[in-house]
């Protein structure tokens, strides 16, 4: 049977494709609770070293693993009030949204110095999907009544999978995409390595920088670059173009369940196409059509 080259073509595009979904969520900043009122739709790692994890949590030895300086804030979790949140039941193996929350504001903290004392955060448990096979509680920052961040976590782990910072900017800004920048991202590259190192995304040395997409939010134009570590892991980070402050962050854990999902599909496609393959009528038959596998060049 003949193997073609779109096949390690499509191992790259599948990664790819992966890289592009957590780059477009990273750039959802107004967040799923949008998404959910719009359509009402249809490496498991370790919690990094300076967050608490749910055991940590569930056995009150929090305060052993708190991050350097960090001290608890009087903070509000309430219900995300949608539809689609409402009808979601966790289950048993699923950690308490005041738990999760913890864990998102010591994130918050630990990557953007932001304390939650008297501020409010609205929270929905989401159940596993095909694209992120894994449950998670979703929350919505309300920094002076204002939604101005948002996280998530591995509802059963604690693996924080993402943090993203709102804003709108006072003043007209394009957000236009930017060729030459698409073309020359180094300084962001750069800018991106340094950062990462400093908050610890990949949990050691970055390895490699590469560019990943351009977009915005509400009127704040952003880049996203792809972050992977020399011990394997990878992440993403998005920045503003007008003035690089650090926008969201999406960590190894969600990338891993992606690309794991990615990977099934892509099995799945070689198997129907390998199936198809060996029931064809020989050359001297009708030959009956295959599945083909594209990719752009």
């Amino acid at each position: 049977m003949k193997t073609n080259k779109s096949e390690g073509k499509q191992v790259k595009k599948l990664v790819l494709a992966a890289a592009m979904i957590i780059g477009a969520n990273t750039m959802m900043f107004q967040g799923f609770t949008q998404l959910a009122a719009a359509a009402e739709y249809n490496k498991t790692n370790t919690i990094p070293t300076n967050y608490v994890s749910y055991m940590d949590l569930s056995s009150n030895t929090a305060k052993n693993s708190l991050p350097e300086g960090y001290k608890k804030a009087n903070y509000t979790v309430r219900d995300i009030d949608l539809e689609f949140y409402r009808n979601q039941t966790p289950t048993s193996k699923d950690m308490a949204k005041k738990d999760a929350a913890e864990i998102g504001v010591q994130a918050l903290w630990s990557v953007y110095d932001l304390s939650m004392e008297g501020q409010v955060i609205e929270m929905g448990y989401q159940p596993a999907t095909n694209d992120l096979p894994r449950s998670r509680w979703y929350a919505d920052v309300l920094i002076n009544g204002e939604r101005s961040y948002s996280f998530e976590v591995d509802s059963v782990t604690g693996d924080l999978f993402a943090v993203i910072r709102s804003r709108t900017l006072d003043k007209n800004i394009s957000v236009a995409y930017d060729t030459a920048l698409a073309k020359n991202p180094q300084e962001y590259a750069a800018l991106a390595k340094k950062t990462a190192e400093e908050l610890n995304v990949v949990h050691g040395a970055v390895a490699s920088v590469e560019y990943n997409c351009q977009g915005y939010g509400n009127n704040d134009p952003n880049i996203t670059l792809n972050i992977k570590g020399e011990n394997g892991e990878v992440a993403s980070m998005t920045f503003s173009r007008y003035d690089k402050a650090l926008l969201a962050v999406s960590y190894n854990a969600q990338f891993k369940y992606t690309l794991e999902y990615m990977k099934l599909l892509e099995q799945k496609a070689q198997e129907e196409s390998a199936q198809k393959q060996k029931s064809a009528p020989s050359a001297s038959g009708n030959q009956a059509p295959s599945l083909i596998i594209t990719s752009d060049n």
